[in-house]
């Protein structure tokens, strides 16, 4: 999802989750650019709700009717696979080899994916493994009974995950579970299925010449954006992981895939204790020390792969591995914050200055500073619409002062000026300046919802004082309404909550003033 930040050019590049936002029912955006192929143009789309995620599609082409192919393209293939590869729907073929011991018929996608485990297996010593289905359910369990696992039934999983887990037959293309361990093929299966969706894209529509396409946090790029000599993309903070908070490192990729893997957006709780949803299949417990792995490779499941595999080794271990694979780099971020670069990513990283926040303004004075520690937080939820054309609404969140003054915009969802006017509040005092946001890598969140935070500081990068101050959120859908939630929260020396009630377009809104603490 494109990001639009007035006045406040906090980054020169990125600064939020996902990739260029279509305008929500209004067509796709196209914003054509000086470039070597001045008969192209960059048109965006973002849906919510495909395969349990989001998906943001940049597609370079002619014209806008081919730009709507190439995205419909997409959304079947993804369809198409996910019969295939969802373990969250009792009628695919993953699910069918679940259920039994005996050879099931099966894809040769499927096959293709099981190949990829078993490589993937070898090469990473056992860190990396396609039936961790057990341990997904019994940390669950111990989730909702308020306890760890007892170590003698991870024991037995992980005693259970070394032995030989399935057979595959390729010419008679039949799957057979060998233990009673079931598959998950969540770590590779959504970049094997960015893929094929870009494979079909550049067999169906030739006219296609340039293509980026995010889903989830996932991302294939192909070709470059018209003027452009590659496609930017942000690194997600996991200390920080919010939609619009500044990455903590930005690539440029072409005819490259990006990856990560983290223990910040998924985990298990329990006795107050967080624990990774990603797990060390040689012991049963989950990952630790690294809290994010970012990978760009050649293909999508090597980059799959190498990030879920990098957040359970140790990084030293984790530095050889991608160094034996060819064309591949990473960044490791540790859990106490250490950044730990492969040699090769200086191939694709941009200059670290692209990404610096404003620097605050210490001559300032301010009666009743803003509280040290505190900051708000703005969980906005767009719920799934029934619809078959539909896609994201123009959204807007901003904060103003008790006196209705506009102070921050945290984000415009939305990036063609055209339709940015539709948010009529917003549109007051936006005019649409801003910063776009290309694409942010990151762990796979739910489709639809999105934290926001505030740090106490205007749109120039100054601190406010403390006080009471007021969310307000916006959105506008073609055929729909323009709504708006708005809610007063007090800012001063202790936690407060607002929720701001649902309406046609958005689901409560919580707003929280909160000490920010660690995971």
């Amino acid at each position: 999802m494109s990001v639009v930040a007035p006045r406040a050019r906090v980054f020169l590049l990125l600064a939020a989750v996902a990739v260029c936002v279509a305008p929500g029912g209004h067509g796709a955006d196209t914003r054509a650019r000086a470039a070597d192929a001045p008969n192209v143009s960059e048109f965006e789309f973002h849906r919510d709700h495909v395969i349990g995620t989001s998906l943001d599609l940049c597609v370079v082409a002619p014209d806008e009717p081919t730009a709507e192919a190439a995205e419909l393209t997409v959304l079947n293939e993804i369809e198409r696979l996910r019969t295939i590869l969802s373990t969250y729907d009792a009628t695919t073929e993953i699910s069918k080899v679940n259920r039994t011991r005996e050879p099931v018929p099966v894809s040769h996608e499927l096959i293709e994916v099981l190949r990829a485990y078993e490589q993937w297996q070898l090469k990473s010593g056992g860190a990396f493994h396609g039936q961790v289905g057990d341990l997904v359910r019994v940390w669950k369990e111990g989730e909702r009974a308020g306890r760890v696992p007892e170590a003698v039934v991870l024991d037995r999983i992980a005693a259970d995950l070394k032995r030989p887990g399935f057979k595959l037959d390729t010419d008679a293309r039949t799957v057979t579970r060998l233990t009673d361990q079931p598959l998950n093929l969540n770590a590779v299966g959504k970049g094997y299925i960015i893929a094929k969706a870009a494979d079909a894209v550049r067999k169906a529509h030739p006219a296609v010449t340039a293509l980026l396409i995010n889903l989830g946090g996932d991302i294939l790029a192909f070709g470059s954006p018209p003027g452009g000599t590659g496609w930017a993309v942000g690194v997600q903070n996991p200390f920080t992981a919010f939609d619009n908070a500044a990455p903590v490192a930005g690539l440029r990729v072409t005819n490259q895939a990006v990856a990560t893997s983290g223990d910040y957006q998924r985990f298990y709780t329990i006795d107050g204790k967080r624990y990774s949803h990603i797990f060390d299949p040689r012991t049963g417990r989950p990952a630790d020390g690294v809290s994010s792995a970012t990978v760009v490779a050649n293909d999508n499941v090597t980059a799959n792969a190498l990030a879920t595999t990098l957040c359970v080794l140790k990084p030293e271990e984790g530095l050889k591995l991608v160094a034996g694979v060819p064309g591949a780099a990473c960044l490791i971020i540790t859990s106490d914050g250490k950044q730990i670069r492969s040699p090769g990513l200086k191939l694709f990283e941009l200059a670290p200055a692209r990404f610096a926040l404003p620097q605050d303004n210490k001559d300032e004075k301010k009666a009743d500073p803003w509280p040290a520690g505190f900051q708000v937080t703005v969980a906005v939820e767009l719920p799934k619409v029934e619809a078959k054309r539909y896609r994201k609404p123009y959204t807007a969140v901003w904060i103003e002062d008790d006196q209705g003054k506009a102070v921050k915009t945290l984000a415009v969802w939305g990036n063609a000026p055209k339709y940015l006017k539709t948010l009529r509040d917003w549109w007051k005092i936006g005019k649409g300046d801003g910063d776009l946001v290309k694409a942010v890598a990151r762990a796979t969140r739910g489709p639809g919802k999105y934290d926001l935070a505030w740090d106490g500081k205007d749109d120039k990068g100054n601190p406010v004082s403390q006080g009471k101050y007021v969310v307000r959120v916006e959105v506008h859908r073609e055929f729909g309404d323009d709504v708006t939630q708005r809610g007063e929260i007090e800012c001063k020396d202790k936690p407060a909550v607002v929720k701001l009630d649902k309406n046609t377009e958005a689901a409560e809104t919580v707003v929280e003033f909160k000490k920010v603490g660690k995971k």
